[in-house]
């Protein structure tokens, strides 16, 4: 196998076993992946289009609404319909949204620093910025916008 099918073949594997880790360890605190991407950018954000969601979430506008109305339910977030474009809302975090947030983060990165204990802050930074790196190689080489 050459360098850059292992390179894939290693990253594949890599995102899927993290993203099952955070799934089950997210879904045992009562989120789903998407619901905490959307709860966190708007804890950092305060509100959000649903154009933005998408984008932070990785998900399709479709699926945004979908997992919106879920966090509706739950009593986490509320929509505000813009008043100078009718085709646009706004999803804001409600109080028992940010309480409910605050204490799946709080656990959330307790596992996260178990998980990744055996990794010194210097091994943790310099595969951030490896990351950064080969996805902005690969974006402007592709024609891509870099979020």
């Amino acid at each position: 196998m050459d360098l850059n099918t292992k390179l894939m073949v290693a990253h594949t594997r890599l995102a899927h076993t993290f993203m099952i880790t955070l799934g089950k360890n997210l879904e045992e605190l009562g989120l789903s992946v998407s619901h905490y991407s959307i709860l966190d950018h708007l804890d950092h954000v305060g509100m959000a289009k649903t154009q933005a969601l998408c984008r932070v979430a990785l998900l399709t506008s479709g699926s945004v609404t979908h997992a919106v109305n879920q966090l509706v339910e739950k009593g986490y977030v509320h929509k505000v319909p813009c008043a100078e474009d009718k085709r646009v809302t706004w999803v804001e975090l409600t109080q028992a949204g940010k309480a409910a947030f605050k204490t799946v983060q709080t656990q959330h990165l307790t596992y996260l620093n178990w998980l990744f204990e055996n990794f010194s802050e210097d091994e943790k930074q310099a595969f951030i910025d490896q990351i950064k790196h080969f996805g902005l190689s690969i974006t402007q080489k592709i024609g891509l916008e870099q979020e």
